[in-house]
């Protein structure tokens, strides 16, 4: 037992999923937790009297306040290496990027002031953000301005029972908690590698309807969500910052609904080109995976363009619309990308993995499909700061300018040994430890509860060593040049 408490001070976290997840963890694992809301500031007043013995502390602004004028030599002053432009954080916030310039910069001031403030009183051990919205990347760069280690829990996907944490806003800066890679871990990952192959292995993902009636319990949905909305507005905090209106809302779904009737599906592919062909799965949109952990490749459209102007001429460029999200586009951005040469689109509802099974070449930013294409031991082009491009034939983008030769190499690598994969995917899950499923509306079991404890006692070990803790900040991703080392 530790002689005192492990404080943390979480940013952002929702008070009932702070009470599901995190209150049972600060029993075990003698954690003092001190939550910071975001939304409307008279939502802490709900907080605490639905959970008395929890604390809470606002980091927004009440409907009454005044919103400061943007302070750009404070947000200046947050950037830095391994930090977002505060550009890019507005840019990633899906309520944000859609705010006024002057109302987006001054709500970023307000945050970056009320989160210094509220850290420096708290004085945790930790800052527990996460890789959503603006105000968790603000917090990263308040925590680096006052030297205090800043995390977000990370979640592997296949397996999808490992947990680890980052210390900046991408997937592929986990903390070093690393197991040894033993006989038994490579076993579990020739397994896992077997039931890939085998498409045994599935993953959680939403499907958008495919039909009228599926249409219609969505939309039934909505209605539910929103009348929810509208009767927990309070407790929610919902204000024009951390919530879209209803008109934004409703002004969404039906662009989308119209994108969707109008998709132009018979000008599709559905099937497996004949010849050799490079492929590119969308991202969902917006998603963290983009909005976050890759801001320079939100414009999927744009940057479609710019790979099609990179491929061998010998070779077709099939692009897939995301399951979850084929009514993102309008049919004139769908067409634009269709009388590019020799590029396919793929109907959203073709077999993704029949395309990763046969491609010469997969690209992704991040994404499931370049970690099941690796595990195949196909080469994968990736263009975002993933831990799956640490596997074999697998390379992160180069310069636009060197894209065109560096397709061609990839395209003539011969593919790894099994081997090569096993010991690859050992040393990727050795980064993460034992935790539990990323969905949380499944309850926590016992034994993924001891996990997470588990996870969270190994973060206080690490940040309680003092040259880790007074370094924190000069490790990756925050070194200069260590992008081009590592």
């Amino acid at each position: 037992m530790h002689d005192k408490q492990f404080r943390i001070f979480t940013v952002g976290w929702e008070p009932d999923f702070s009470d599901f997840l995190l209150a049972p963890i600060a029993k075990q694992a003698y954690i003092d937790f001190t939550h910071g809301l975001v939304g409307d500031a008279s939502r802490v007043l709900f907080a605490r009297q639905r959970y008395p013995d929890a604390k809470f502390v606002a980091l927004s602004k009440a409907h009454s306040e005044p919103l400061p004028a943007p302070d750009y030599e404070l947000l200046a002053g947050l950037e830095s290496a391994g930090v977002p432009t505060i550009r890019s954080m507005v840019q990633g916030d899906r309520v944000l990027r859609w705010r006024p310039e002057s109302e987006a910069l001054g709500y970023a001031t307000l945050l970056a002031r009320r989160i210094r403030s509220a850290v420096s009183q708290a004085q945790p051990d930790v800052v527990l953000a996460s890789f959503d919205s603006l105000h968790s990347a603000i917090a990263l760069g308040v925590s680096k301005s006052l030297n205090i280690p800043w995390v977000a829990m990370a979640f592997s996907v296949i397996p999808d029972d490992l947990s680890g944490f980052c210390n900046a806003m991408t997937p592929n800066c986990l903390l070093p908690i690393k197991r040894p890679v033993d006989e038994r871990l490579r076993h579990a990952a020739r397994a896992l590698m077997a039931k890939v192959r085998s498409r045994e292995q599935k993953v959680l993902a939403y499907r958008a309807p495919t039909s009228l009636a599926q249409w219609l319990r969505q939309y039934r949905q909505y209605g539910k969500n929103l009348l929810r909305r509208r009767h927990n507005a309070k407790a929610l905090g919902i204000d024009r910052f951390t919530y879209p209106s209803v008109v934004e809302r409703a002004s969404d779904v039906l662009r989308r609904s119209v994108n969707r009737l109008r998709l132009p599906a018979a000008k599709m592919a559905v099937g497996i080109p004949d010849t050799r062909f490079v492929y590119y799965p969308f991202h969902m949109a917006p998603e963290s995976m983009l909005d976050t952990w890759s801001p320079f490749y939100q414009n999927q459209i744009g940057f479609v363009g710019q790979l099609a102007l990179a491929m061998p001429a010998d070779v077709v460029f099939v692009v897939k619309l995301h399951f979850s999200d084929p009514d993102n586009y309008s049919r004139k951005q769908l067409q634009q990308l269709m009388h590019l040469p020799r590029v396919q689109i793929a109907h959203p509802n073709a077999p993704g993995r029949d395309f990763v099974d046969k491609a010469a070449l997969v690209i992704g930013v991040q994404g499931t499909s370049c970690l099941e294409a690796a595990l195949l031991g196909k080469p994968v082009l990736i263009f975002g700061d993933s831990p799956y491009q640490l596997f074999p034939r697998t390379q992160r983008a180069k310069r636009p300018d060197e894209l065109a030769a560096q397709i061609r190499e990839m395209l003539a690598l011969l593919p790894p040994t099994d081997e090569e994969i096993v010991e690859a995917y050992a040393a990727h899950m050795a980064r993460y430890m034992p935790g539990r499923i990323n969905d949380w509306n499944r309850s926590i079991e016992p034994e993924a509860l001891g996990n997470l404890v588990d996870c969270f006692r190994a973060l206080r070990a690490y940040v309680d060593d003092p040259t880790v803790r007074s370094g924190w900040y000069d490790r990756p991703p925050f070194s200069p040049g260590d992008a081009e080392r590592r």
